[in-house]
C-alpha cells in the first residue's frame, strides 16, 4: 500500500495528510493535526487492510485514523 496512492497532501504541508486524531486532550476529546504520509507508508504500507494496520499498532489514535480511512472510503476493512 502507497499511502501517497489514498491519501491527499495537505496544502502548505508537503509530505503531510490530514489526521483527525492527532493528539487527545485531558479531557478526552481529540486534536485535528496532520501525519507524515512517509511515517505511514513505513510503518504500515506492508499492509492492505486496515484491521492489519491496527493490529500492528497501539496508538488509539492510529486505530481511529484507520477505521476513519474505511468509512471514507480510502481503505478496505
Amino acid at each position: 500500500m502507497d499511502f501517497y496512492n489514498i491519501l491527499d497532501e495537505v496544502q502548505d504541508a508537503k509530505g503531510q495528510t490530514y489526521m483527525p486524531y492527532a493528539g487527545k486532550m485531558d479531557d478526552g476529546t481529540w486534536i485535528e493535526g496532520t501525519i507524515s504520509i512517509d511515517f505511514l507508508n513505513a510503518n504500515f504500507g506492508n499492509f492492505t487492510t486496515a484491521t492489519e494496520m491496527k493490529n500492528a499498532t497501539q496508538s488509539e489514535g492510529l486505530q481511529l485514523f484507520f477505521d476513519w480511512l474505511v468509512e471514507q472510503g480510502k481503505l478496505p476493512a
